[in-house]
């Protein structure tokens, strides 16, 4: 079904392998837009989820997401498009203790997260779209910005002392 922006009784969503989808926006999306820079900055997203099996007695879903986002190019400063299309398969704990029992070996290819029955599900799409944007945004080839890329000097920059030095002053010391 598609469906609003809603939260879900994650346990029981696995349990009866529920499946859901929805499209949202940079409206829907704020955290994750701001970390878009630019004037043409935007982001949508498409996702769907089902529920699983799980593993080891604990419920699982499977989250699929295809989204396109636009930030500025960290070299050139031009908009530059980012794709996401990835499949997530999660495994839900009912405390965090219980996550933090998991061994880190154990949890293979699943991500563990502490579920509820009233789990927002913009929330968990939001999460994965942030941890799939890439640190710095750039096209595979353009002309950088050399402006963009120098540190541009202010009172407050030159009012600080250079960390080299710092340290090079602490070593003379000793």
């Amino acid at each position: 079904m598609v469906c609003p922006v809603t939260s879900v009784d994650i346990f029981d969503f696995s349990r009866t392998r529920s499946s859901l989808e929805g499209d949202l926006d940079a409206s829907d999306l704020a955290e994750a837009f701001s970390l878009l820079e630019g004037p043409a900055a935007d982001i949508r997203v498409h996702y769907s989820a089902r529920g699983t099996a799980g593993r080891d007695g604990l419920p699982g879903a499977e989250l699929t997401l295809s989204a396109r986002a636009v930030t500025a190019c960290v070299r050139c400063g031009e908009p530059v498009e980012i794709v996401i299309d990835k499949t997530v398969p999660f495994l839900f704990t009912r405390t965090e203790q219980e996550a933090d029992k998991m061994p880190v070996d154990e949890d293979g290819e699943f991500e563990i997260v502490v579920g509820s029955t009233k789990f927002n599900v913009a929330a968990w799409v939001q999460e994965e779209v942030i941890l799939s944007l890439p640190a710095f945004a750039q096209h595979d080839d353009c002309t950088p910005d050399v402006s963009r890329l120098q540190t541009q000097e202010t009172a407050e920059t030159l009012a600080k002392p250079n960390p080299f030095a710092v340290l090079a002053g602490l070593k003379v010391k000793k």
